[in-house]
């Protein structure tokens, strides 16, 4: 999965803060946003794949929103 040839994303240490700070007040799961952005950075990094992250949130987003309309949607996905 991971390509040597790729630059890897760092996120820098004060991220998480600025995020929550960004998140805050805000109507949806702001844990479920970071947790989300976290993992986000693992797939850029090669770390995880889109249908292991497609399918790890898959159910927090239809309880969070009712609806799963990401484009990480694996062909073959089964959402039932």
């Amino acid at each position: 999965m991971n390509d040597p040839q790729q630059p890897r994303l760092t996120p820098i240490d004060e991220w998480e803060d600025e995020a929550a700070a960004m998140l805050d007040g805000v109507e949806y799961d702001t844990d479920l946003g970071l947790r989300m952005a976290r993992d986000a950075i693992r797939v850029s990094n090669g770390e995880l794949s889109d249908a292991e992250f497609h399918e790890k949130y898959h159910e927090e987003i239809l309880a969070e929103f009712g609806e799963d309309e990401r484009p990480t949607k694996p062909e073959g996905f089964d959402d039932d």
